[in-house]
């Protein structure tokens, strides 16, 4: 009798970090300005994920970058157990800064990445990719937008940059009424069109979408305000009951690792109740033999 082979189901995992200079409620920056979120955040969050074999990818933000001991830190973390890329909070760097300098207390970023100019949001990715490549020595391929404020312009600014690959698009969330994901294209990796991000089409930058369901649940295990456990195993359960292959995108902020240095995680035990649904959430991934990966190891096929 011949044997009847089922086709074993591609199923890849992707942790993505936006790293933030340490805030307060309504993401105004601390002041004076702190940087715990780096140094102790990432090093809990690190020290949990080379337990169960995740490769984190850490999306710096240029408000980081001029804080020598944040570098430092971030220049000691093993790139075989992670990925250091880039993330655009563009009030901080030129041209047309509003914080300008290396201190940035007391900063009120409110700025949509793709409400820029053209030509100066190309200034501004240009000048965070080289300040990139001079701090940690290697061009990055992996991006978001800070606030998520991407667009198609933003995908050719990339390409020319030499990334590969954009975390920037959230399913079925509008912005502010600037950044329109309410209609996504894909929920799975996909060669985005330049005119518009949402849909599939000439880019060559891999567009991997945030995991969010059509009920606006993130694979984010932020407590309070956004998942706890039960809640992020409903969205792995319905991308796998939903998405061939099945690429998980979940994100969060370093800073919410760290007791009030974020709007979210007030205190201690909420920050114990996140690393708790994280770590559910990495045993659960890996009993279902998850393939973690970084954001520029993913393929178009997961």
């Amino acid at each position: 009798m011949e044997s009847i082979k089922t086709e074993k189901k591609t199923k890849t995992y992707v942790l993505t970090i936006d790293v933030e200079i340490d805030a307060g409620r309504k993401w105004k920056t601390s002041n004076p300005a702190t940087y715990e979120g780096v140094t102790k955040g990432i090093k809990i969050l690190q020290g949990l994920c080379e337990t169960y074999g995740v490769k984190p990818v850490y999306l710096i933000s240029p408000a980081v970058m001029v804080d020598q001991k944040s570098v430092d830190f971030l220049n000691t973390l093993n790139r075989d157990h992670c990925e250091l890329g880039a993330h655009l909070h563009g009030e901080y760097i030129e041209p047309e800064a509003r914080f300008t300098g290396d201190d940035f207390s007391g900063c009120d970023p409110k700025d949509m990445q793709c409400e820029y100019e053209e030509e100066i949001e190309f200034e501004k990715l240009k000048n965070l990719t080289e300040k990139f490549i001079k701090l940690f020595g290697f061009a990055p391929k992996s991006f978001r937008a800070g606030r998520f404020g991407a667009r198609g312009w933003t995908l050719e600014c990339l390409e020319r940059l030499g990334y590969t690959h954009d975390t920037s698009v959230t399913p079925f969330r509008k912005w502010h009424d600037v950044v329109d994901f309410s209609k996504p294209g894909s929920l799975i990796p996909y060669y985005p069109s330049t005119e518009n991000i949402c849909m599939a089409g000439n880019s060559k930058i891999l567009e991997v979408p945030v995991s969010i369901t059509p009920d606006v649940e993130w694979l984010r295990p932020t407590p309070r305000r956004f998942s706890n456990f039960e809640q992020c195993k409903k969205v792995i359960d319905w991308y796998e009951d939903n998405t061939h292959p099945t690429v998980l995108c979940s994100m969060f902020h370093n800073v919410e690792l760290v007791a009030n240095k974020s709007p979210y995680c007030r205190t201690n035990e909420d920050c114990k109740e996140m690393l708790d649904t994280i770590e559910k959430t990495f045993k659960l991934l890996k009993d279902r033999e998850y393939e973690f990966k970084t954001l520029s190891q993913v393929t178009i096929n997961g």
